[in-house]
């Protein structure tokens, strides 16, 4: 079985049109014409009654912070080569034929003994549950919160960055994945029990050198990255708690699929564990250093005070002898 996650980022890079919002002029000021004068009873009348206020415009919700960089011509251009790179290392890149790593590191052994289940239905019904924890993890960060949130508040320039940057993290997550599959080509944990046995596993035929590493760990983690890095900066679910809410669920969704792909017997804890650091660093510190950290005001010095002495006659107590005061 090919990787084929690259699938899930055509669905993360949509366009989004920009709403320009017209104010109409108020009649007086466009008309030139004097306001009718009131007679006595009437303008006491009105004096009584309460005034209306007047309707304000209706504005967004969410706002791009002007501090924030937004993607110009080098930001477009790193997308479309991380894209293309995704794709080039997807379909042109070829498998090895032979694995160059095969066993355990560390606790891999034992943690996958304690975990992994052992009937070949329950272990294929946990890897389907991976698959849909993953596909849940990429819905909420790259449809939900980065296009439909925005788009229903009209804020479509936060749609449009949050979409971009989205792209670009997803697309890296698989390019890194993907390369590291075949240059490290590691055999699967059940890689030994199919040589003696074709029968043990369904998927003994499929993917035999893709464990390191693992990548539904490393999409989930990217996506729990970049929810909690734009929740902690847009009020995207209205403000706290719900956002941190977002960011805890994410993480938790993001360590079930973990452990899903241990328990299905398709990665070994080491797998699992650099994916989901390389996948929350890339989804985490992306946006922060091109974008959020903008935003944190820079330490301003204390203005320089002038310094200023002088002497002046007689000193504490007593007048004779000199004195010398200052302002530092």
């Amino acid at each position: 079985m090919r990787h084929c996650s690259f699938i899930k980022l055509l669905s993360l890079v949509s366009c989004a049109a920009l709403s320009v919002a017209v104010t109409p002029l108020d009649s007086q000021a466009q008309t030139g014409a004097p306001a009718p004068a009131l007679s006595p009873q009437t303008a006491a009348a009105s004096a009584a009654e309460p005034v209306a206020p007047e309707a304000q415009p209706a504005t967004s919700r969410l706002v791009w912070n002007p501090a924030w960089p937004r993607f110009r011509s080098i930001g477009y251009a790193l997308t479309g080569a991380s894209v293309l790179g995704a794709l080039a290392a997807t379909f042109l890149v070829p498998y090895p034929d032979d694995p160059h790593w095969i066993g355990g590191i560390f606790g891999d052994t034992v943690v996958r003994n304690a975990l992994r289940a052992r009937n070949p239905g329950l272990r294929d019904g946990i890897r389907i549950a991976s698959d849909v924890t993953m596909i849940i993890s990429i819905v909420q960060t790259g449809l939900v919160d980065g296009f439909l949130i925005p788009a229903v508040d009209g804020s479509w320039n936060v749609a449009w960055q949050l979409t971009l940057m989205n792209a670009q993290a997803f697309s890296l997550n698989i390019l890194v994945a993907t390369l590291l599959f075949k240059a490290v080509a590691r055999a699967r944990p059940p890689y030994a029990d199919c040589l003696e046995d074709p029968n043990f596993d369904p998927l003994c035929d499929t993917g035999s050198f893709a464990s390191f590493p693992s990548s539904h760990t490393s999409t989930t983690f990217t996506a729990a990255g970049l929810t909690c890095i734009h929740h902690q900066n847009l009020p995207l679910y209205g403000g706290e708690p719900w956002d941190t809410a977002a960011c805890v669920e994410s993480i938790a969704l993001a360590t079930a699929t973990g452990l899903f792909r241990i328990i299905g017997d398709r990665h070994y804890m080491s797998d699992v564990v650099l994916g989901a650091a390389f996948g929350f660093a890339l989804g985490y510190l992306y946006p922060y250093w091109f974008h959020y950290q903008y935003s944190e005001p820079d330490e301003v010095p204390p203005p320089n005070t002038p310094v200023v002495w002088g002497i002046v006659p007689g000193a504490e107590r007593t007048p004779y002898g000199l004195s010398v005061i200052g302002l530092f």
